[in-house]
């Protein structure tokens, strides 16, 4: 294969030496989508500079810790969701295709998040607020 397959910012790094879609670079691209849906922005908006997503949060995260990098226009009332769902999207987007989860793992901490988030609502609603 000469051509390489798929949408630029949600390649796996391996990709360009094996040229070979993997279990792990369908994780990898699915984590980019995760980080589309907590950051608001593209995998190639012109918003983050002359870089792919991944490497924007990445760098930002470093610098200024996770929620700097969470849509504000969500992060308010989610903060602490869309906190546990970057941090899935992070290990899916490892540099090292050995350390992302299998997507089975993945759909399962989504699911976490998902009744930690309806305990939080519960709780919340119980104490009044």
């Amino acid at each position: 294969m000469s051509v390489v397959a798929g949408s630029y910012g949600y390649i796996a790094p391996e990709y360009a030496y094996t040229l070979h879609v993997t279990e792990k670079s369908d994780i990898y691209s699915f984590g980019v989508v995760i980080l589309e849906l907590v950051t608001g922005e593209k995998p190639m908006a012109p918003e983050i500079g002359d870089t792919d997503l991944v490497t924007w949060v990445s760098a930002k995260i470093v610098q200024s810790g996770l929620e700097s990098v969470l849509d504000q226009t969500l992060a308010d009332e989610h903060k602490e969701e869309m906190c546990d769902v970057l941090r899935i999207a992070l290990l899916c987007i490892s540099d090292c295709p050995g350390k992302r989860p299998p997507m089975r793992s993945v759909v399962t901490m989504l699911l976490d998040v998902k009744q930690e988030n309806k305990r939080r609502l519960m709780a919340a609603s119980t104490s009044g607020t």
